[in-house]
């Protein structure tokens, strides 16, 4: 009777042990494309998704990077047109029009500037709306001139994958 319970125990121990073995962390079984290195974005340590380049809509050379980004635990996305004096104001409107038909707002949260560079911190809404919906059209307004943009399927499903990948990140402190 003895030996029956000590094999039953050991089997029992053998079997948890293999379970917990068998949990793996949901960010580990992904591919995502996040970086991190010991650059500093105003003093804290971020992590950024691969960029992703959109070119303006009836505009053979100007450009535009859309790239997500995790700074403590607030996801933030970064937008930057690549032409020279490109002033662009605090709570400057970036418009989002889904395929739906629906419009959405973000507003810029980056100080004033003529570099072109917009930093919007988004919220539990803004995420839930983009991880839902696939953009047709963003609108970048600026003092000058408005810049249109049309992202493609691939670059949709690139946004929600990232935002996925960024909410899982845990930005890793500093050695």
């Amino acid at each position: 009777m003895n030996v029956l319970k000590i094999l039953l125990l050991v089997g029992l121990f053998t079997l948890s042990s293999s379970i917990k073995a068998q949990k793996v962390k949901q960010i580990d079984t992904l591919s995502c494309p996040i970086t991190q290195n010991d650059l500093l974005l105003s003093g804290k340590l971020f992590a950024s998704a691969t960029p992703i380049l959109l070119r303006v809509y009836n505009e053979d050379y100007e450009y535009a990077v859309f790239q997500l980004g995790k700074r403590r635990g607030s996801i933030y996305l970064y937008f930057k047109i690549f032409t020279d004096n490109v002033c662009v104001k605090q709570e400057q409107p970036l418009e989002l029009y889904f395929k739906n038909g629906e419009m959405y707002i973000l507003k810029n949260t980056f100080k004033v500037n003529c570099d072109g560079t917009a930093a919007l911190e988004l919220s539990r809404r803004d995420i839930k709306k983009l991880m839902s919906n696939s953009i047709n059209t963003i609108k970048f307004f600026t003092l000058k001139k408005d810049y249109e943009f049309s992202p493609t399927e691939v670059d949709n499903q690139n946004i929600r994958f990232y935002l996925h990948c960024l909410k899982l990140y845990k930005v890793r402190k500093k050695k």
